[in-house]
């Protein structure tokens, strides 16, 4: 404690907690450290894989420095746009509008009339997304089943390949599959922007300590971070 204390009173070590949607860290980070630490040899990271409701309270506690994930709406956090990530609607081959031999298929309102009465799974894990995706049904008076609660969208999808309930996810979780399309029994519709998508930001908390380190994650995020990597 007092060679801790001595540290911090020389201004020798900073320390810096930064969180980061899941499943995206390994990814993301591995690429950005090295870099950074190039730059700030003295500071000591936590790395946070976690929701955007938890997030949320960790940034108002003070708890949380920078976060990079679904835009949190809180009074004294910067926020910085970065984008919009399109959805898309999965249906397994059990469902009564399902077609075979079709990965890809465009999306039309009987495409989501379609989908009263069937088994969905929901990832309860990402609490802030699944509001929008209930909200979505909800609003275009269509009445499914949860059927499956999970933690996350990976299991969603695995559940969903299946044939035990269809799901929303981000667009780009399908990238690999739709290179293979014979090899998984699915349905995907792309879901219009303009109904329903992420808005994806930065947020953190203003600080003068940590302005430079701050400013420099936000200049790489920016430049070279991209969702696609593993939603």
């Amino acid at each position: 404690m007092n060679t801790e204390l001595k540290e911090i009173s020389q201004n020798k070590y900073q320390s810096m907690t930064i969180g980061i949607t899941t499943p995206m860290a390994n990814a993301w980070f591995s690429q950005t450290l090295p870099a950074f630490y190039q730059r700030f040899p003295n500071i000591r990271t936590k790395i946070l894989e976690i929701t955007t409701s938890k997030a949320e309270t960790l940034l108002a506690s003070h708890q949380l420095d920078f976060f990079i994930g679904k835009t949190i709406h809180q009074t004294n956090v910067k926020t910085i746009p970065l984008q919009t990530i399109s959805l898309s609607l999965v249906i397994p081959k059990t469902a009564g509008i399902y077609q075979s031999n079709q990965f890809w298929r465009p999306f039309t309102p009987t495409i989501l009339t379609g989908m009263t009465g069937e088994p969905v799974i929901r990832a309860v894990g990402e609490a802030r997304f699944q509001e929008l995706v209930d909200h979505y049904f909800a609003d275009k008076g269509i009445q499914t089943i949860p059927l499956i609660e999970v933690d996350n969208s990976r299991l969603a999808l695995s559940l969903t390949l299946q044939g035990l309930g269809s799901i929303v996810l981000a667009t780009a979780m399908l990238a690999k599959l739709a290179t293979e399309p014979a090899k998984y029994p699915i349905n995907a519709f792309k879901l219009p922007t303009s109904e329903l998508s992420l808005d994806f930001s930065i947020a953190y908390l203003p600080s003068h300590v940590l302005a430079k380190p701050i400013a420099y994650l936000v200049e790489q995020v920016c430049q070279t971070f991209n969702p696609a990597i593993d939603f």
